[in-house]
């Protein structure tokens, strides 16, 4: 039950709430959690940044990321598109790490605070349990634009060794905003077990004409942090694809993304 509850859930639990087409203040940004309280039933979970839980969550113009780690190494992730009105966002699930592509809108009221805001889900019901989650942001400092901004969903992964070319695509999702970037992923880990791991990353980057450089600085995937060097070439607004190279396996990696729009 624990693992159902944690951190990022309550992005894509269930169907909550109604969609409004008016938009108010901008949530656009980035943001860190401090700490989450989710109560119901007999019990209460906190969760904090001090007790070694992290999380990230960015907000686009036109979608939500978010990506997070319990101190247990426990993995979570979720993207979709959002509505803004008043002081609640209605958040839509495009693809997360428990409930997959299942469709499913959460209402969230939004409460501005000097450091950022304060998240709050009235009500989610997991396994006939009804459940109240309180989020407390920190927003973090942001740094310009540049034409990756967004959200991007990896559509080709080709991977050229020599004279040998291997189609490695695996469904990867990745986020640009104000110079924060972040991934994630969930793939098959063990094929004779069929087990699942989901990998997440966030860090900073910046964009000079075709030339990209990501300073990862957190992930789950061990070993990753570090700096990348890579070429971007833009298909048009909405479509780019990078290239990289392996110094150590000899080989140049080509990935396409293409932009998710509301």
């Amino acid at each position: 039950m624990k693992k159902m509850l944690f951190l990022g859930l309550c992005v894509a639990s269930v169907v909550i709430g109604c969609k409004s087409e008016t938009k108010t203040t901008s949530q656009v940004g980035v943001y860190t959690l401090d700490k989450q309280v989710i109560t119901g039933g007999k019990s209460e979970v906190i969760k904090s940044t001090a007790n070694g839980d992290l999380q990230y969550k960015i907000y686009t113009p036109e979608g939500y990321f978010v990506i997070a780690m319990a101190k247990d190494s426990s993995v979570y992730f979720g993207t979709g598109s959002y509505t803004q009105a008043d002081k609640t966002i209605t958040e839509t699930n495009i693809y997360n790490s428990l409930a997959l592509d299942t469709v499913s809108d959460v209402k969230l009221d939004i409460t501005t605070t000097e450091k950022g805001y304060t998240q709050l889900i009235p009500e989610i019901t997991v396994s006939g349990t009804k459940y109240k989650f309180t989020e407390d942001y920190t927003t973090i400092a942001t740094t310009g634009t540049s034409a990756l901004d967004g959200i991007w969903h990896q559509t080709k992964n080709l991977v050229v060794s020599g004279k040998d070319t291997a189609d490695k695509t695996y469904n990867e999702y990745k986020v640009y905003q104000g110079g924060h970037f972040m991934w994630a992923t969930r793939y098959m880990s063990d094929t004779a077990a069929k087990k699942m791991t989901n990998l997440v990353g966030h860090g900073t980057f910046t964009l000079n004409n075709d030339d990209l450089t990501e300073q990862l600085d957190f992930s789950s995937l061990k070993g990753a942090v570090g700096k990348y060097d890579i070429k971007v070439k833009f298909n048009g607004a909405d479509e780019y694809t990078q290239e990289t190279a392996d110094t150590t396996n000899k080989t140049v990696g080509f990935k396409t993304y293409k932009r998710i729009k509301k």
